[in-house]
């Protein structure tokens, strides 16, 4: 397990972490959703591999924060589920990443990340 934030720390728009993936650093996106849940995301279209914010770095959401917009392409991905939908990747989901909420603290729970030939 490793510590990403505790759930005070995570702001309205979403808190970014890093984590290794095999070889890797990659970047995480942590999200408090509907009903004070906490999800988490790899910070990565699923139309092609290149971060959500890539073109506007900071920048994730759409003009509604709604929904999660992928730069490029336009992709949007709804933040409770990661499911897309619109854009060129519709139906997909964002890789979910696997966090666990103990007193107050949020952890990615490393054991199960598949390593970089997970998709």
């Amino acid at each position: 397990m490793e510590r990403i934030a505790a759930l005070a720390e995570i702001p309205s728009d979403g808190l970014r972490f890093t984590y290794k993936d095999g070889p890797f650093e990659e970047e995480g996106i942590l999200l408090k959703v509907t009903g004070g849940e906490v999800r988490a995301y790899k910070n990565e279209c699923r139309h092609l591999p290149m971060r959500l914010d890539d073109r506007e770095p900071r920048d994730l959401w759409d003009p509604t924060n709604r929904y999660l917009v992928c730069n490029s392409h336009g992709a949007r991905y709804q933040p409770n589920d990661g499911l897309c939908v619109s854009g060129p990747c519709e139906g997909s989901h964002l890789r979910s990443l696997p966090v666990v909420v103990k007193d107050g603290e949020v952890f990615l729970d490393t054991s199960k990340i598949g390593g970089f030939f997970n998709v």
